[in-house]
């Protein structure tokens, strides 16, 4: 069945244009993409919940769609999340973060608990020391050589390394749509986006694995909200385990295990996804507990 388009908007967050998705009406549910990717990767989630919630996918400065800001960072990012909200005079919402996006989403619900009513923590960064080796060897070249892989990346023929960038996040990436796998091409071209991704990515990431800095795991237990976590089984970029154990740390926490998932579930595992978030946020919050997302094609 076709759909219709989703239209994007802008709106001034301190100072920064900002593009956005806005679609339904309902609940407010707001979704924050994760690095080296863009607002337009929830395409399908919009579509999917627009039915039953007033949808808001946002782009973070410096993603494309919306500049970067002077001084990048967690703190700047959270308050970001929140002069956006302020812009569009939404009070409270159900707040999905994907990777870095999560991160951003569970530090804003414990600096703000009155404004997340329930929260998403998909795939999400900050929960643990554990990382990617390749995320560690990014961190340890000095700034000129990543400045000049930067500019490699935006050549032309730079799009296959990127596509194979992407691609090792999923497990499945045949079920990745022709149109998000075109956007997700055309837009990191952007050498801004890029240079964005890989900043941010160091901010958070050293020698050591996940900073102690970009990490809350040890706040798990602050979270009053109804939360749900939801995991790739196979993501090789955050392990497994840590969405596990901070599952068990949040007091309403619930785990989903999405079984033929790797990092990016929504997009390779759209439909067990799916089935996992939409009694989450369109039903009452139910008692803690642990969800199979099942590992149908």
């Amino acid at each position: 069945m076709k759909t219709d388009p989703l239209s994007e908007h802008h709106v001034l967050v301190q100072g920064l244009s900002t593009s956005y998705f806005d679609e339904g009406t309902g609940p407010v549910l707001l979704l924050v993409h994760g690095n080296v990717t863009t607002y337009r990767s929830w395409q399908r989630i919009v579509e999917e919940f627009r039915t039953t919630h007033r949808v808001l996918a946002l782009s973070l400065p410096g993603y494309g769609g919306t500049s970067p800001q002077e001084k990048a960072g967690l703190d700047n990012q959270v308050a970001f999340l929140g002069a956006f909200l302020d812009a569009l005079s939404v009070d409270e919402a159900i707040v999905l973060g994907h990777s870095a996006g999560g991160l951003i989403a569970a530090t804003f619900a414990l600096e703000h608990p009155g404004r997340v009513t329930r929260l998403v923590l998909s795939d999400s960064a900050g929960l643990g020391r554990a990382v990617s080796p390749l995320l560690i060897f990014g961190s340890l070249p000095p700034d000129w050589v990543i400045d000049l892989v930067t500019a490699a990346l935006v050549l032309p023929g730079g799009g296959v390394p990127r596509a194979l960038v992407s691609g090792l996040q999923l497990r499945r990436p045949w079920l990745v749509s022709f149109r998000e796998w075109r956007d997700q091409i055309r837009l990191t071209q952007a050498r801004t986006l890029l240079s964005t991704s890989f900043r941010l990515a160091r901010l958070g990431v050293g020698p050591a694995g996940q900073r102690r800095r970009y990490r809350i795991d040890d706040r798990l237990g602050e979270l009053s909200m109804p939360t749900l976590v939801i995991w790739g089984l196979t993501d090789e970029v955050f392990p497994i385990w840590q969405g596990v154990r901070a599952a068990g740390k949040i007091p309403r926490g619930r785990l989903a295990v999405l079984m033929s998932a790797g990092h990016v579930g929504y997009l390779d595992s759209h439909v067990e996804f799916v089935d996992v978030l939409s009694p989450f946020v369109r039903d009452e919050p139910t008692a803690p507990s642990v969800v199979d997302g099942g590992g149908q094609s």
